[in-house]
């Protein structure tokens, strides 16, 4: 047995270093948003070959981060605020269908509580991706006593689109604690088996991750 990597595991460990480089190139405005992205240079850039840099680019496009077009490539996309308030208003809606849907009593609350201390471990700003994966976790993770499959497919759609616009919020000093705090309320409601308060929690939650989103794409929400 060698203690060489596996091809495959190398290739996987490049596109997880472009994603990464990426994504904080255009954080930082160093990809600024209508920039075209050559594939080549970034492969120069973060010596890479162009193979896990084509995967990351097509991920990113997935996500929302880049545009592509044929026959002109990958763009920065232009992040709109507009369309991230409509995306929480469909997450509001959905959200609270599913949880209304939830015997309360039936949660692992314990199984939340880890989840959401393993969170508190961690840094939203140097360990983003394993903290927005660990956050969608502890909500996903409660959605699942949810027997609305299709709602929940649905809102998985929602997340996806508005990951990177998460990410920004990561960027914010105190959101880990924030995030945390947020949690161990949606953690007592559950154990307090209120429904009502377990919505107004959520929504609570959602609305100020929204707002510190919309704030740093400079514009204030409309009234």
């Amino acid at each position: 047995m060698t203690l060489r990597e596996a091809p495959d595991a190398r290739a996987r460990t490049g596109v997880e270093r472009a994603l990464t480089e990426i994504r904080r190139m255009v954080l930082e405005g160093e990809l600024l948003p209508g920039q075209k992205v050559h594939q080549g240079e970034l492969a120069e850039h973060l010596k890479l070959s162009r193979i896990p840099v084509r995967e990351a680019l097509s991920t990113l496009h997935a996500e929302g981060v880049l545009d592509h077009r044929p026959n002109t490539g990958f763009t920065v996309s232009r992040f709109s605020s507009d369309d991230l308030i409509e995306i929480y208003l469909m997450r509001r809606l959905l959200e609270t269908e599913l949880i209304r849907s939830i015997d309360l009593s039936t949660v692992d609350v314990d199984e939340l509580a880890r989840i959401n201390h393993h969170l508190g471990a961690l840094s939203a700003a140097a360990e983003a991706d394993e903290f927005q994966e660990s956050n969608e976790h502890f909500h996903f993770k409660l959605f699942e006593y949810s027997p609305l499959t299709q709602v929940r497919r649905e809102i998985e759609r929602l997340w996806y689109m508005s990951s990177f616009y998460r990410s920004l919020y990561m960027h914010e000093a105190d959101s880990s604690l924030r995030v945390n705090a947020d949690h161990d309320r949606i953690l007592d409601a559950i154990r307090d088996q209120d429904v009502e308060e377990l919505i107004r929690a959520s929504d609570d939650h959602r609305a100020s991750t929204e707002a510190l989103v919309v704030r740093r794409l400079g514009r204030s929400r409309p009234r």
